[in-house]
């Protein structure tokens, strides 16, 4: 025969089932509320995350912490249960955790009752005489609210959590980790210590990454101002390009990737390419504040190929390599893919010479064409540029043997022309005539080949 306890159990998980309806109801009006709360205001609520208490958690709950004892039935149950609705707000950073508490308390009317009610819904009743944080059993806070809604004369529970990232992390860690492992021993002082411990360092990563948050926040805040300089606008050129990725992107396929270098050295296309010879730079960047604003609502499909008006060819081998290359794995490679539709969507013309143009840029990038025009000048004219046409395919062979789209990156770029100018520099001044050049250029062609792959 059963203990008669677990009869109140059924009975009160069934109860649970039968009112579901209602809870998702509640559950509903309650987040949309605390939203609503925090919306526009000076805090940085991140995310809202809610539950309803499932069947097996009210059993255990109900077991763990004897409501049999006190509760006859399952209506009892559940007027007990603190938690029968759980609403978190996520927020960055441990310092965010109480801007948030405080914003809230401007929302319910002083009260000195245990429970104050809500200003712009008289239904929702929040236990603001409980200190705040919480100190729960493992010694470690927590921002915990007990909260009710009044739904027609039937009073419904619910718990508001406010978690930082880091808090939300260890939450798991102890879930997980902790409490779902049935090997560790809870009252061991040594593994008491070290939790702590683990603790503790959260907290150190908390602070350091809020420091940095702040560092590009003030970043931000001085590149909003500007102007026409080439910084500040290259600067904006690379957000207005990640944001629209970013939106289209989550539009085309329902999630979204890391564009930010990407965007920089389209960036810094855009700025060659239109502004740096400019003589008219004021109307060329209104035209692309309204081209950026007519991206954001036109359809940019990341699913579809992209094809060039006709075959790629350049008379410059660094160009013609490249480009031959590119247009090979337009619609083959998805990194180089989405590059390419995001170029030819903020480069709306021509796609054949947007190609181009983008290639020859980025050759100019790597080689400075009145430097480069001086080297191998006490050799022939002829042999001079037979070197000149060798060095520069090597480089565009070594991009391509990388095959990742990390090879257009300024950091990758820079390094690049680093290495490829100490290297010609080297070979041009140890070669004097043209039977020098000819006899050292093969195996300077394969240490160049070695020294730019070391790169990547």
């Amino acid at each position: 025969m059963r203990l008669q306890l677990f009869d109140l159990v059924d009975e009160s998980t069934a109860l649970l089932q039968q009112k579901q309806p209602i809870f998702e109801l509640v559950e509903e009006k309650v987040v949309g509320l605390f939203k609503q709360m925090l919306e526009g205001e000076d805090v940085d609520s991140i995310a809202f995350t809610s539950r309803i208490k499932s069947a097996k958690s009210l059993k255990e709950k109900m077991i763990r912490n004897k409501y049999y004892l006190t509760c006859k039935t399952a209506l009892e149950v559940l007027e007990l249960l603190p938690d029968l609705i759980g609403v978190k707000v996520e927020c960055r950073f441990i310092t965010d955790e109480n801007k948030i508490y405080k914003q809230l308390l401007k929302h319910f009317k002083p009260s000195y009752n245990e429970y104050a009610q809500c200003i712009s819904d008289s239904n929702v009743f929040l236990n603001l005489s409980m200190p705040q944080p919480q100190t729960q059993r493992n010694g470690f806070t927590l921002y915990r609210i007990d909260g009710y809604y009044m739904h027609e004369g039937e009073r419904v529970n619910f718990e508001f959590q406010i978690k930082a990232l880091v808090h939300r992390f260890w939450s798991e860690i102890e879930h997980q980790v902790v409490y779902k492992n049935p090997h560790i021993i809870f009252n061991d002082i040594f593994m008491k210590s070290v939790l702590s411990s683990i603790y503790d360092s959260l907290e150190v990563v908390d602070h350091q990454l809020q420091i940095v948050y702040e560092q590009m926040l003030a970043q931000s805040a001085q590149n909003t101002d500007f102007g026409m300089s080439e910084q500040g606008f290259k600067s904006y050129l690379a957000r207005s390009i990640n944001d629209i990725y970013s939106l289209k992107m989550v539009d085309s396929l329902g999630f979204t990737t890391d564009f930010k270098k990407c965007s920089a050295i389209l960036s810094q296309y855009i700025y060659i390419k239109d502004f740096l010879n400019s003589d008219n730079p004021q109307i060329r960047m209104i035209d692309y504040f309204e081209h950026f604003n007519l991206l954001k609502i036109s359809e940019i499909d990341f699913t579809q190929p992209i094809y060039l008006e006709k075959d790629f060819e350049h008379s410059d081998p660094f160009c013609d390599e490249l480009g031959k290359y590119w247009q090979s794995v337009l619609n083959v490679d998805y990194e180089w893919h989405v590059f390419f539709v995001m170029l030819f969507a903020v480069e709306p013309d021509n796609n054949l010479e947007d190609f181009r143009k983008f290639i020859e840029i980025l050759r100019n990038l790597i080689i400075e064409r009145r430097w480069f025009d001086e080297v191998f000048n006490s050799c022939s004219t002829l042999v001079g540029q037979m070197a000149k046409d060798a060095l520069v395919q090597c480089v565009a062979k070594s991009m391509i043997s990388c095959g990742k789209i990390e090879i257009i990156f300024e950091d990758k770029l820079f390094k690049i022309m680093q290495v490829f100018r100490k290297h010609v520099d080297a070979l041009s001044s140890f070669c004097t005539d043209d039977e020098q050049l000819e006899t050292l250029l093969p195996d300077s062609l394969m240490h160049l080949e070695r020294k730019l792959r070391s790169i990547y």
